[in-house]
């Protein structure tokens, strides 16, 4: 038997090599896209966190009765809102269209209060999270280990609040047994501004140099809360 290589096993070979270098390029990328996939995902992650942690705070610091951490939050007047949802005390005192008559009922505050529409470093509502910024990335040359597990090393998130319109489309009132209403992000404008209306928007952008920037919006509505029975102790 003839020892060796033949030339058909050889070329053969070189096919065989050809090919699987040609697919290294692709498995790079591939790697590269769930790299970055797995980046987004920690991104939207990190969002959603801290939209959850933002919305947790009450809608404004003049929103709780008697100004303080025990009272309980009411509804504001505001000025620049739809004016079907101002206070109508023909309708119930400390109410609006839509509030339910009894002493546990969502209700306004016994003398007109506007919004603070201020920011401050207490953050006690959400308008203090107002061009916040976040940043998670790590210096130095510690382990892996020892810092935490972010494929991202330059995820920035940076907080916005603003007030959007809160009137209904043409066509709609509140004596509709069915309303459509409309968020347009489109309506914003600071929140800072005295003209204030019933919706807030937290606006958190989300940027990095590894993915397209990309934007969370929720919106928190003046609504006050409910008050709860408690069982008395003993």
């Amino acid at each position: 038997m003839r020892k060796g290589i033949g030339l058909i096993e050889l070329v053969l070979a070189i096919v065989v090599i050809a090919i699987s270098v040609m697919s290294v390029p692709m498995m790079l990328q591939q790697g590269n896209r769930n790299d970055t996939y797995s980046m987004m995902q920690e991104a939207i992650l990190a969002a959603r966190t801290k939209m959850g942690n933002i919305l947790s705070y009450q809608w404004d610091d003049n929103a709780r009765d008697g100004n303080n951490t025990n009272g309980r939050l009411r509804a504001l007047d505001v000025l620049g809102g739809d004016k079907a949802l101002d206070r109508n005390d023909t309708y119930y005192p400390e109410r609006r269209i839509g509030h339910v008559y009894g002493d546990l009922r969502r209700k306004m505050m016994a003398a007109v209060t506007y919004p603070k529409n201020s920011v401050d470093a207490n953050f006690t509502d959400i308008n203090d999270f107002d061009a916040q910024e976040s940043n998670i990335s790590w210096q130095g040359s510690a382990t892996a280990s020892d810092r935490f597990d972010y494929l991202d090393k330059e995820l920035k998130l940076e907080t916005h609040l603003y007030y959007v319109r809160d009137t209904l489309p043409v066509g709609y009132d509140y004596n509709d047994t069915k309303l459509l209403f409309v968020l347009d992000p489109s309506t914003k404008f600071p929140i800072t501004d005295t003209n204030s209306t019933n919706i807030k928007m937290v606006e958190l952008n989300v940027t990095s140099k590894a993915y397209p920037a990309f934007i969370f919006r929720s919106f928190s509505c003046n609504l006050g809360e409910t008050n709860l029975y408690e069982r008395a102790l003993p």
